[in-house]
């Protein structure tokens, strides 16, 4: 089931994607810090356009997925994380789905996000919806030299497929 994230699911949120990136990639503290801020921010926005929406699977939250409003016309997705018990099951897709069908029903023309080039999995769900690769740059996270990537989809090109 996704479900809109409860006040109670934000230690997960900052938690989880903490645990996993550490352990995955390497991440440190300052990794951490990043996500507790945009987690704070939804909840200090409490803006009807924006949500945070959470995987639950018996019960046990299991991933999550965020869309932020960039502006009238812009939402920016993050906080994606499929837990690795899960991964390979489609539940990505489905939590990227209802971002995205989310963002139409708030009217945004377009979704941005800004990921890694070590983040293969969710770069190719972000292919197959439609999203295409508009920028790479160089940045430091974690005392890690990364190749930071924004992708953009404009709607009309959405598919599921």
């Amino acid at each position: 089931m996704i479900r809109t994230y409860r006040l109670e699911d934000q230690d997960y949120i900052v938690n989880s994607h903490y645990d996993l990136y550490n352990k995955e990639f390497g991440y440190d503290l300052t990794f951490r810090e990043f996500i507790e801020e945009s987690v704070r921010g939804f909840i200090e926005r409490a803006d009807s356009s924006e949500n945070i929406f959470i995987l639950e699977i018996g019960g046990k939250q299991s991933g999550s997925v965020s869309l932020k409003k960039v502006n009238d016309n812009t939402a920016q997705l993050g906080l994606f994380l499929v837990e690795p018990n899960v991964r390979g099951t489609g539940y990505g897709q489905k939590l990227v789905e209802t971002a995205i069908n989310f963002s139409k029903e708030n009217g945004f023309k377009s979704i941005i996000l800004w990921t890694n080039s070590e983040l293969k999995a969710a770069r190719r769900i972000y292919e197959r919806f439609g999203f295409e690769l508009k920028k790479t740059q160089t940045q430091i996270l974690s005392n890690k030299e990364l190749i930071e990537e924004k992708w953009e989809l404009l709607h009309g090109k959405y598919s599921a497929t």
